[in-house]
């Protein structure tokens, strides 16, 4: 992802690496059509079969790049990351002030849900990278990158004696997050902007606590 010097991996689930536009656009398809299964039916009811057949190709044509459909899922995680980071990366470059990074973490939660609920089979696709232990395990891992990332543009703004604090801290916030915007895309709409909103609340009560020394009088 560009900006944050770390290689999510969008082609290691891959049998066969692209090298033409045109395998480009084909492996762009099986995973657009993919997606829209997903979110239409459910993983568990995808088959590769319906995959090729409306994808507009054989099904040897979905097999000469992924052996399975969970090397379908994983490269739809890996391109999930990259959307993930960019909405990261931009919501830490202008932090110049710890107001600024008080912000931030308002408008990183903001824009990544409004992401998800205009795209409602991404829920599903959340769903399948938990069940799988690899994936999870993966996912992870990317939390705690993205939280580093996030600790790595803010530390300044913290005292040295509380810095190990406050990178465990973002840890579970990320964690947190994730486990928050699933259950606010769970839930009708309005609970989901009511659980959105409180859980805003409480990051920046933590946020507030390491830049300022103290928590908010209200929440």
């Amino acid at each position: 992802m560009p900006g944050l010097g770390h290689d999510s991996g969008s082609t290691s689930s891959l049998r066969r690496v692209p090298k033409q536009g045109r395998s480009r656009d084909r492996i762009d398809e099986i995973l657009k059509v993919s997606m829209h299964l997903i979110g239409e039916k459910g993983i568990d009811a995808v088959t590769m079969k319906e995959i090729a057949a409306l994808s507009g190709g054989p099904i040897a044509s979905v097999y000469q790049y992924f052996p399975n459909k969970s090397a379908i899922i994983a490269m739809l995680y890996d391109r999930y990351v990259d959307q993930t980071r960019l909405i990261i990366a931009k919501s830490i470059e202008g932090i110049k002030a710890s107001e600024d990074a008080l912000n931030a973490t308002d408008t990183m939660f903001d824009v990544y849900y409004n992401n998800l609920r205009q795209n409602p089979s991404t829920q599903d696709l959340l769903n399948a990278i938990q069940a799988d232990k690899s994936l999870a395990d993966r996912d992870i891992e990317e939390t705690r990158y993205q939280s580093d990332n996030f600790y790595d543009a803010t530390e300044q703004f913290i005292p040295e004696q509380m810095r190990d604090a406050y990178r465990r801290t973002l840890f579970l916030m990320f964690h947190m997050a994730s486990a928050t915007l699933r259950l606010a895309l769970m839930v009708s709409e309005k609970e989901g902007e009511v659980l959105v909103s409180q859980f805003k609340a409480v990051v920046r009560a933590q946020a507030s606590y390491y830049f300022e020394g103290k928590f908010p009088a209200s929440m």
